[in-house]
């Protein structure tokens, strides 16, 4: 997941650089990105806090 996030931020500054006028795109594919960290991220931490409950 974290090689997909390094691919669209990658794909937004190649937008960036070479069709300035996909800036609203490339913009939207970095907030994207964001929101895929923060849901692993809490994803990960949520787990390890509660771990798994002993049946």
């Amino acid at each position: 997941m974290e090689f997909l996030e390094f691919v669209m931020i990658f794909i937004a500054v190649l937008l960036i650089l070479f069709k300035p006028e996909k800036e609203k795109l490339a913009w939207w594919l970095t907030v994207v990105s964001w929101f895929a960290v923060v849901f692993m991220y809490v994803g990960h931490v949520s787990t390890a806090i509660f771990g798994m409950p002993n049946v």
